[in-house]
């Protein structure tokens, strides 16, 4: 029985030598149990964080290149290319430039002389500084056949023929269309 006693003095002894070590690691052990649980759980989520930010990423990339090239499509509008086949062929030219030097598009566009052939091509024409004055309707006189009858006036002609209202620019037709619905009504 000393044995026993002497045994549980000396336990008894060393417990109270700690100062209350043992229970200190005994709840620390509890807590990293616990924070490894909680570890365990958040994982996962962070496992989808990052899946979630590398997609936000890529959609900012994405948006990135889209204002760009919605920007350059805007600045070769300005310059008056809307032809699809235009604004590719002006990209695909202004993109073969060295990166180093290039100027902003818009100044590239206005330097016309320094432009390819090619871009130069789907420029639109310098507007003229006035439009052309549209041509005056012809009217002939009939002949006198006979000069003892009385004489009807004879209706005026026009040169307004389907062919030359074709021809006209749109500008053109705005400023002569009553004159053109005035020569086509009259019977």
């Amino acid at each position: 029985m000393t044995e026993e006693g002497t045994t549980t003095t000396t336990t008894t002894t060393a417990e109270a030598g700690d100062n209350g070590a043992g229970a200190r690691i005994r709840q620390l052990i509890a807590r990293v149990k616990e924070l490894e649980g909680r570890v365990s759980e958040l994982t996962p989520l962070a496992e989808s964080a990052e899946k979630y930010r590398a997609q936000i990423e890529e959609v900012k990339a994405a948006s990135k290149a889209e204002r760009e090239a919605l920007r350059t499509e805007r600045e070769i509008a300005a310059a008056g290319i809307t032809d699809a086949e235009g604004i590719d062929y002006v990209q695909h030219a202004y993109s073969r430039l060295p990166s180093e030097g290039r100027p902003p598009l818009a100044e590239w566009l206005g330097n016309k002389d320094a432009l390819p052939k090619a871009v130069r091509a789907y420029l639109p024409e310098a507007a003229p500084a006035a439009p052309a004055a549209p041509p005056a309707p012809v009217t002939t006189a009939m002949p006198k056949t006979n000069a003892g009858t009385v004489t009807q006036t004879p209706p005026a002609t026009t040169a307004w023929t389907p062919e030359s209202i074709m021809r006209l620019s749109p500008a053109e037709f705005r400023a002569n269309a009553a004159a053109i619905k005035a020569a086509l009504s009259t019977p």
